[in-house]
């Protein structure tokens, strides 16, 4: 009757444990063909020569998961990787996936797709579109750095980073707000700085984040341009030891800083800016108006005596002497008293990011906001030569105020290079005489980022979108598309600066131009002789007669404009490269732009 009664016993708890069963059922492998088998690097660059598009086709990829839900980090999702590179799977049912486990991932039915730049596997149907081969075959952690990842390498790979930090204004906060996805800010030792992003419901959102410097180990992944991390659990996360004393910046060739990262009251965090608070408790910060970040620094409401922060620029190389200044700045709601002003700037050619107290400062004079400049009104610097501060040189932007002297002060625009000209960065501003000759490869912008070069105007006249930079195969150039834009129209100017014609010999402009899943030629390419720099609509603009992508070319095929003439025009010019796009209409071709050149004839 016992051995009965256990063997009842024992058939109930077989039966319980498989009612529970938590990971969904292992298909046969007999059961889904295999087909084509792809690596994640050939799927990632079927992506980049087709755009997204549904795997009609029996295919198969295989790897190994990297990063799973069981923290509540990410949700119906995971991160895999094979030897060629790694990809984020977006999975219709939540569960049944844990690192470590070897996969086949059935591609027939699958969506090759992007979110913000991180290549994702989408719609996949957990029961159907995956085998799990293996469990506990576990990836080590690849071995990189801030400044490798800010680089855009080792995209959606688990990484191990070393002699890293949370910055000082994140310390005492916890991994995540209670009610939101938070980023909090993780430094290198010389001046590397990115985003850790964690969601509210992760098991550790609510744990203080480590004090101290160490290591790290997380998913590298990027939304629109920014690298983050994504972490798995504490278990991957030892930062006990000292804290660096200074972080030390390396020197840059120039700076086009138009602060299109800003967000909202968010303290400036650039990497190789410094932030540094001198007195009182707050630092530069963030600002967005009509799509225009910025930085600002005010006392207002700030309920201190004394406030001083500087906002101060990585060192730039000037060993010939040859930089120059530029920038604009606005104030508003003067109160400052006297002779007392909010904003000063400075030079220093010994500050390495970590000797602030010990760094020579010299005062610049360049023209700057005053009591009697309209609220917001943007003041031109002026341009200011750096012919006195060879070796490195490196700017400094200081606020000082209180919570009564509380005037506050906005900066834009920051160009540091021997091309600085008035009205740097997206302005549309240029030097007094205009420029002579131009030849721009796009080769200094970031992929993903709107376009930001001295004396350039890069505007939307109707909907959100910008021309952006685009990288690929090493090379960058400019692109516009209005391909998922939630705009009811999209309208996007990319204008050269002044052009001074009258300094030229018989003026000749060429360029490329390539499109992709052509619609409609929703480019075009202009010429204004009466445009003053500012005011689009008001200005004459006059198509040029050039040859342009279209139709017939191949998707991404750059075409050559030919050479264009523009002799009959004299004085002042700007070229336009006017894109308009509505995808409610299906007017969605995407343009891309490269290698300008503007020169005398020979």
């Amino acid at each position: 009757m016992k051995k009965l009664a256990l063997i009842i016993a024992g058939s109930f708890l077989l039966l319980f444990s498989s009612c529970v069963k938590q990971n969904f059922e292992k298909p046969p492998i007999g059961t889904l063909p295999e087909g084509a088998v792809y690596t994640i690097a050939q799927l990632r660059q079927m992506y980049v020569d087709s755009g997204a598009y549904t795997i009609k086709t029996d295919a198969s990829v295989y790897g190994v998961i990297t990063m799973d839900e069981t923290s509540g980090n990410i949700y119906k999702s995971a991160y895999m990787q094979d030897a060629s590179g790694a990809v984020n799977l977006r999975l219709l049912q939540s569960g049944g996936l844990r690192v470590g486990d070897s996969i086949r991932v059935f591609l027939k039915g699958i969506y090759l797709s992007d979110y913000g730049g991180m290549f994702q596997l989408d719609s996949i149907q957990n029961d159907s579109n995956i085998v799990i081969l293996a469990t506990q075959q576990y990836k080590e952690p690849k071995a990189s750095t801030l400044a490798n990842l800010l680089a855009g390498n080792d995209i959606g790979e688990l990484v191990k980073l070393e002699e890293v930090q949370f910055a000082k204004t994140a310390l005492g906060s916890t991994w995540s707000e209670s009610n939101a996805t938070t980023n909090r800010t993780l430094e290198d030792c010389y001046g590397n700085s990115l985003d850790v992003r964690t969601s509210n419901y992760a098991s550790f959102a609510g744990s203080l984040l480590p004090e101290g410097n160490g290591s790290l180990i997380a998913i590298a992944g990027i939304f629109n341009g920014a690298p983050q991390l994504y972490v798995r659990s504490l278990a991957d996360v030892d930062m006990t030891g000292d804290r660096c004393s200074g972080v030390m910046v390396q020197a840059v060739d120039s700076v086009h800083e138009n602060f299109g990262s800003a967000q909202n009251y968010t303290n400036i965090a650039i990497t190789g800016w410094t932030n540094y608070i001198v007195a009182g408790t707050r630092a530069w910060q963030g600002k967005v108006f009509n799509t225009d970040g910025y930085a600002q620094a005010t006392g207002y409401n700030s309920g201190l005596s004394d406030m001083e922060t500087w906002l101060i620029s990585p060192p730039v190389k000037n060993q010939n002497g040859d930089m120059k200044l530029s920038f604009k700045a606005a104030q508003a709601y003067w109160k400052h008293t006297g002779t007392n002003q909010p904003l000063t700037v400075l030079a220093s050619t010994n500050f390495d990011g970590s000797n602030f107290d010990q760094a020579t400062w010299t005062e610049l004079t360049p023209t700057l906001p005053t009591s009697s400049d309209a609220n917001y009104d943007w003041v031109q610097s002026g341009v200011i030569s750096l012919a006195d501060f060879t070796g490195n040189v490196s700017i400094a932007f200081k606020y000082k105020g209180s919570d009564t002297e509380s005037t506050t002060s906005t900066l834009d625009d920051v160009v540091i290079s021997p091309n600085a000209t008035t009205g740097g960065g997206t302005g549309g501003g240029t030097s007094d005489t205009g420029v002579t000759s131009l030849n721009v490869d796009f080769s200094d912008q970031t992929d993903n980022t709107a376009i930001a070069m001295t004396g350039w105007l890069n505007v939307a006249t109707s909907g959100t979108r910008t021309w952006l930079g685009k990288s690929f195969s090493g090379n960058i150039y400019a692109q516009a598309t209005a391909y998922n834009s939630t705009d009811a129209n999209n309208v996007m100017w990319l204008i050269t600066p002044k052009i001074n014609l009258d300094g030229m010999t018989n003026p000749q402009l060429s360029f490329e131009t390539a499109t992709a899943y052509w619609t409609n030629d929703n480019l075009e390419v202009l010429i204004s002789t009466d445009f003053d720099g500012t005011n689009i609509s008001n200005a004459t603009w006059t198509p040029l007669n050039c040859t342009l992508a279209g139709q017939n070319d191949a998707n991404y095929t750059f075409v050559n404009s030919g050479t264009i003439d523009l002799s009959s025009y004299t004085g002042n010019a700007y070229i336009a490269f006017k894109y308009s796009g509505n995808d409610g209409n299906g007017e969605t071709s995407t343009y891309q732009v490269d290698n300008i050149v503007l020169q005398s004839a020979k």
